[in-house]
């Protein structure tokens, strides 16, 4: 029935010439899908993304590219945001006969940082990389559907048809080893390499003391840890995981030929609906306890901290002082409140913003990407100096994952607790926050707890 319905939806709008000018999206209704079954039936596709957010009943799949906007430089939100401003003319579909709302048109993420010289582990993506797929498996609530788009290409019945069927394959449950749990374990790391911890710890003492100079007032230091694997990573086990461990939480994995940058993010950069802008201040640590008298100890030793309050204290008044730009009217609650997560709590202070009717989200985005939770205070110096300090390049880690349509809506969360896996490495980040009073050996210990989320997939605990 609902193929009938879409069928008669593509010939009304498909022009004489079977010409489509502009993006042409077709949503079709589906009884129920198995994400781990179609990223593992995608497996020859360049382009893959998956999205989550299990706690609100959302998460999509994406696959196939059938536009790409890549930009490299300082300028790339721009030169991004121009592109898209300008190159679509039509986009038409059929998202109200289903009552389907907040569809992603443009999926992707951007680094932390333009990288003049990438470290080859993440030359797969640019500065700055979206692409529309051609195909989404969109899960809103309860309701499930498969989204098809053309965008600027001739398209007959019969090929339109051909498209559906693929992408209905996709959903293809015969025998490919998707239902395989068993896990790639570690065949070596330097998790446990002591050079590693000297080298942080000389780290830290180089930004204190840049800090006593006055160069800035935080500095958010990160480090990369290498895991060899015997094998390729069961992802569909990783999406459960990570699913079932932070529901809470962005689960997510962009992949883009033969690398996967993947994780379970706790802080939204920004989402943006119905003409409001939403941002979490994230930011001060500490680890959970093992019995809840403890638990509740830790959450009043961070409540209490001074260093950790104006930590958070910075990153509210950067992101408030950012919406400024874009709203009059903005909320949120002076006090933190403590998120809880299954390694690890925070200090965190939700903010809301009502938008200025002539702000689209290229706007937002510039203006409140990096906050100083990933980066620092003021942080185009702090950002000079993580470059010189860290002798990795973080690529997509700090950066951004998301998606955004032209409806002017969006969600991005900033890309921490994640990972990069390329040919059997797993490349690990953590970030921890240096402000004057910060103790080494306990930033050292509140990195591991980051770790956590990536490390315990692979049985490191």
């Amino acid at each position: 029935m609902f193929q009938q319905k879409t069928s008669h939806f593509f010939e009304k709008y498909m022009p004489a010439d079977d010409k489509i000018d502009g993006l042409l999206s077709v949503a079709f209704p589906l009884e129920g899908f198995d994400i781990g079954v179609i990223w593992k039936n995608c497996g020859g596709e360049n382009n893959t993304f998956f999205y989550s957010i299990p706690s609100n009943n959302f998460s999509f799949i994406a696959a196939g590219s059938i536009f790409e906007i890549n930009e490299s430089g300082s300028d790339r939100l721009n030169k991004t945001a121009l592109i898209f401003r300008n190159f679509i003319k039509n986009a038409v579909n059929n998202y109200s006969d289903f009552e389907i709302r907040s569809v992603p048109m443009f999926v992707g993420g951007m680094k932390f940082a333009p990288e003049e010289n990438p470290d080859k582990i993440w030359d797969n993506y640019s500065d700055s990389h979206w692409f529309i797929p051609r195909y989404i498996f969109l899960r809103n609530n309860e309701k499930h559907f498969l989204i098809i788009n053309f965008f600027n290409e001739s398209v007959s019945l019969e090929i339109y048809n051909f498209v559906l069927g693929r992408g209905l394959s996709l959903l293809d449950y015969s025998d490919n080893g998707t239902h395989n749990t068993n896990q790639a374990k570690i065949l070596s790391s330097n998790i446990n390499d002591s050079r590693e911890k000297e080298k942080w710890v000389e780290q830290v003492k180089h930004a204190l003391a840049q800090i006593n100079k006055g160069e800035f007032q935080k500095i958010v230091l990160s480090r990369q840890v290498k895991l060899e694997l015997d094998g390729s990573p069961n992802f569909a086990e990783i999406f459960n995981q990570l699913s079932k461990d932070y529901p809470r939480c962005y689960i997510f994995a962009f992949k883009k030929n033969d690398s996967v940058f993947f994780g379970a993010s706790p802080e939204t950069l920004a989402k943006v609906s119905e003409g409001w802008v939403e941002a979490d201040a994230l930011a001060g640590s500490i680890q959970r306890g093992s019995t809840d008298e403890e638990d509740a100890a830790y959450e009043n030793e961070l409540l209490m901290s001074k260093k950790n309050l104006n930590e958070q204290k910075a990153v509210v008044e950067f992101i408030k002082n950012s919406f400024k730009d874009f709203s009059d009217e903005i909320f949120y609650d002076e006090h933190p409140v403590i998120r809880k997560l299954p390694n690890i709590q925070h200090l965190w202070t939700p903010i809301k913003a009502k938008l200025n009717k002539d702000k689209d989200i290229f706007f937002i985005l510039k203006d409140i990407h990096p906050t100083p939770a990933i980066c620092g205070v003021p942080w185009s110096n702090a950002l000079v100096s993580i470059k010189k300090m860290e002798n990795h390049n973080r690529g997509l880690f700090a950066g951004m994952i998301g998606w955004f349509n032209i409806d002017n809506e969006g969600e991005f969360a900033v890309a921490i607790r994640s990972a990069l896996y390329k040919k059997n490495i797993v490349y690990a980040f953590a970030g921890c926050g240096i402000v004057e009073g910060s103790d080494p050996e306990l930033e050292y210990v509140e990195s591991e707890l980051k770790l956590k989320p990536i490390l315990s997939l692979f049985g490191n605990e």
